[in-house]
């Protein structure tokens, strides 16, 4: 099941000792949503500190407590600094690739890579509430009974389903191929995609493999079976493309993870 390792943090000094950040799995909503999680600051931040965020393919719901905003965030493009300063105190749910699209029945498109309003998309439930919970154990479960009323009425898992099984054959898989599978042009296809999961079929394969890498590279493969497993036939391009991502090659990867 295509789960995206976001290392980045794992690797920073500075973000570990400034601040906790937590993934729970909810079991109830587990089919559409990847974790639940949570990044709070165990002191005040005096100097900006930066997550980064690689491209996963993912829509968020994010509520900043500290701020009281809830938006609507996912990145598809380039690893993302996420500036933390002061008081920092977020919760959000990973929506998986295609589940805004299913659930909230808007493109995808119309929100990644970008940050939309809570209420620019959300016109049926208010989730103020929230900001009210006496502590996290309550955020969770007004965010899991939220969204399970959303399952309720939109539960096709067709598009998620999809991505699970790109993901492990990233090297079978091409645009064309792609295209054949769906029966639809390579034109055609790409509409499809930016409407369901928010970016083109190359971009998802791409940062499928990516992610695969990671994943690879967290087990502690050899970094040949990784290149065979993920279809890199030139280890420069492979070395590259680790690098942009993340800002390490993969066997620093290795050794500092």
């Amino acid at each position: 099941m295509y789960y995206p390792k976001q290392l980045p943090y794992l690797l920073d000094k500075e973000f570990k000792e400034n601040i906790e950040y937590t993934e729970y799995k909810v079991k109830e909503i587990e089919e559409y949503a990847m974790c639940i999680w949570t990044m709070k600051s165990k002191k005040i931040v005096e100097k900006t500190i930066y997550n980064y965020i690689l491209p996963d393919a993912c829509i968020d719901i994010v509520i900043d407590f500290t701020n009281k905003t809830i938006c609507f965030a996912g990145f598809s493009k380039e690893t993302i600094p996420f500036e933390l300063k002061k008081n920092i105190d977020y919760m959000g749910v990973r929506l998986k690739p295609s589940s805004f699209f299913i659930l909230f029945e808007i493109d995808a498109e119309k929100v990644m890579d970008n940050q939309v309003d809570y209420l620019k998309i959300e016109k049926e439930k208010s989730l103020e509430s929230i900001f009210n919970a006496k502590n996290e154990e309550e955020r969770i479960d007004i965010l899991k009974n939220y969204l399970l009323t959303k399952i309720e009425r939109n539960n096709n898992k067709e598009y998620i389903d999809i991505v699970d099984e790109l993901y492990y054959n990233p090297k079978d898989k091409n645009v064309l191929e792609l295209a054949k599978t769906f029966g639809y042009n390579k034109r055609h296809l790409n509409r499809v995609f930016k409407k369901i999961y928010g970016i083109s079929p190359k971009v998802l394969l791409n940062i499928l493999r990516l992610h695969l890498c990671l994943t690879l590279l967290a087990e502690n493969k050899a970094l040949d079976e990784i290149m065979n497993i993920c279809g890199f036939y030139d280890q420069s391009h492979f070395i590259k493309e680790i690098k942009k991502y993340t800002g390490y090659s993969p066997l620093e990867l290795l050794e500092k993870y």
